[in-house]
C-alpha cells in the first residue's frame, strides 16, 4: 500500500469518526439499558474497566519482545515486526559528512540498524517541536504522553458523570457541548488550530442546534412525565438528593463545564505533541493508558466504596455482565478510532462531529421506544449537521492549505 496523500488522509480520519459515532450511540444504549432500570448504576467502576482494557494493546508488542529475547537474547527486534502503525516507509537521504571517517562510521552504524532496531527510537522527537521534522515519539516519550492523557481523559469522564449527579441531563448536555469552544480556543493557543470566523460560526450553530434538542427532549420527557434515565447515580454524601438547590445545581454545571474543558485539553495536547499519526505506534500509546489507569486508580475504586458514593459490587446477572463486557469492547475499539480520527483530521473536526451523537441518540430513542420527534428536535438535529459540515469543510481546506505551504 502506498503513501497515502492528504486527502486520502482526511477520508480516512472521517471513516473513523464516523465508527466512533455509531460505536458511541451503541454504547450510550447499552448502558442506559442497565442505568435506568437501577440493575448497575457504576459509572466511575466501568470507566475504570473499560479504560484499565486497553492495557490489552501492549500484548502484541510484548509477545514480539519476549519472543525475540528467548531467542537473541536483545530486546531489540527486526524493524519490520514493530511499529506497525507506521506503515510504509520511506527510504531517507542521509546528509554527507564533511569528515570520510565520521561518514564511514554513520554508514557502519546505519547498516547495523537496517537489523535490529529498538522497540521504539531512543532518543527521537524528545520535545513538541520536533513535530515539525517528522521524527517518530520515544518510548519514554510515548509513556509520558500516555500518563498526561490518562490523568486529563479520566477527570473528563469523572466530572462529566460526577455533574450529572448534581445537575439536570439537559444542562448537562448543553454545558458539555462547550467542548468545541474550548477546543477551538486552547487549540489557537497551541497553535493547533487558527480561530476565523467560519469555524467560529460552526461552533455557534452546532452549540444552538444542541440546546434544541436538549430543549425538546426536555419538553419531551416532562410532558411524559418521566425521570430521565441518562441520569446515573446520586452521590450520598449528604446533598439534597433532589437537586432543587441553587447550590448543588451551580456546582453541578460547573463540572460539567470543567469536563468540557479537560476534553479540549487532551484533546489538543494529543494533536500538538503527536501532528501526524505515523510518529506514534498508537497501540503502546493506549496500552500504557491502560496500564496507568489500571495501576494507579484502583485505589480511588475502593475510597468511593468506603465512603459509600459507590458501592463496588460485581454484575449481578449474566445479561448485565454481558453488557458490561460487551460495552468495554465497543470503548477499546471506538477510543482508538477516536484518537486516529482526531490526529488524521483536526481536533474541532472530531469534536463537532461527535456531537451528532446526540441527535443519533435520539433518533435511536424514536425508532425503538417510540419516543416523539418534535419540529424542534428536528430543527437542532439539522443545525448540528450542518456545523460539522461548515467546520469540516473551512479545517480540511486549512490542512491542504498548510501541507502545500510545508512541501513548497
Amino acid at each position: 500500500m502506498g503513501i497515502r496523500t492528504n486527502s486520502q488522509k482526511w477520508t480516512l480520519g472521517l471513516i473513523f469518526l464516523g465508527v466512533v459515532v455509531i460505536l458511541w450511540v451503541l454504547s450510550s444504549f447499552l448502558i442506559n439499558q442497565i442505568f435506568e432500570d437501577g440493575l448497575y448504576r457504576k459509572p466511575f467502576l466501568l470507566t475504570y474497566i473499560n479504560t484499565a482494557s486497553f492495557v490489552f494493546y501492549l500484548l502484541p508488542t510484548f509477545r514480539a519482545v519476549c519472543a525475540n529475547y528467548w531467542a537473541t537474547g536483545s530486546f531489540h527486534i527486526r524493524r519490520e515486526l514493530v511499529l506497525e502503525e507506521e506503515g510504509p516507509h520511506e527510504e531517507r537521504e542521509l546528509p554527507l559528512d564533511e569528515e570520510q571517517g565520521a561518514a564511514s562510521a554513520a554508514a557502519g552504524a546505519a547498516a547495523a540498524a537496517t537489523t535490529l532496531s529498538p522497540l521504539i527510537p531512543k532518543d527521537s522527537a524528545e520535545a513538541p517541536n520536533d513535530a515539525l521534522t517528522g521524527a517518530k515519539l520515544s518510548l519514554r516519550a510515548t509513556i509520558q504522553l500516555s500518563g498526561q492523557f490518562c490523568i486529563l481523559w479520566f477527570l473528563a469522564n469523572l466530572v462529566t458523570n460526577a455533574s450529572l449527579s448534581y445537575t439536570s441531563v439537559a444542562s448537562q448536555t448543553i454545558l458539555s457541548s462547550t467542548s468545541s469552544f474550548f477546543t477551538l480556543l486552547i487549540g489557537s493557543l497551541f497553535h493547533v488550530e487558527s480561530v476565523n470566523r467560519v469555524k467560529v460560526l460552526g461552533s455557534v450553530i452546532s452549540f444552538v442546534g444542541i440546546v434544541f434538542v436538549t430543549k425538546s427532549d426536555a419538553d419531551n420527557t416532562a410532558s411524559a412525565g418521566e425521570v430521565h434515565s441518562a441520569v446515573p447515580y446520586k452521590f450520598h454524601n449528604g446533598i439534597s438528593s433532589d437537586n432543587t438547590e441553587a447550590f448543588v445545581i451551580f456546582c453541578g454545571n460547573l463540572l460539567a463545564l470543567a469536563g468540557a474543558l479537560f476534553y479540549g485539553l487532551y484533546c489538543t495536547l494529543l494533536k500538538w505533541r503527536i501532528r501526524d499519526e505515523t510518529r506514534v505506534n498508537m497501540k503502546i500509546f493506549f496500552g500504557f493508558v491502560g496500564l496507568f489507569t489500571l495501576v494507579l486508580l484502583w485505589p480511588t475504586v475502593v475510597l468511593l466504596h468506603f465512603l459509600g458514593w459507590e458501592t463496588f459490587e460485581l454484575p449481578p446477572t449474566p445479561q448485565v455482565l454481558a453488557i458490561v463486557l460487551f460495552n468495554c469492547v465497543i470503548t477499546f475499539i471506538s477510543d482508538f478510532c477516536w484518537a486516529k480520527a482526531m490526529l488524521l483530521t483536526s481536533p474541532l473536526t472530531v469534536t463537532v462531529g461527535l456531537s451528532t451523537t446526540i441527535p443519533f441518540a435520539m433518533l435511536g430513542d424514536f425508532l425503538f421506544k417510540s419516543r416523539p420527534m418534535s419540529f424542534i428536535y428536528l430543527l437542532g438535529a439539522a443545525l448540528i449537521c450542518a456545523s460539522f459540515f461548515i467546520v469540516n469543510k473551512e479545517s480540511e481546506e486549512e490542512f491542504q492549505l498548510d501541507e502545500h505551504q510545508s512541501v513548497a
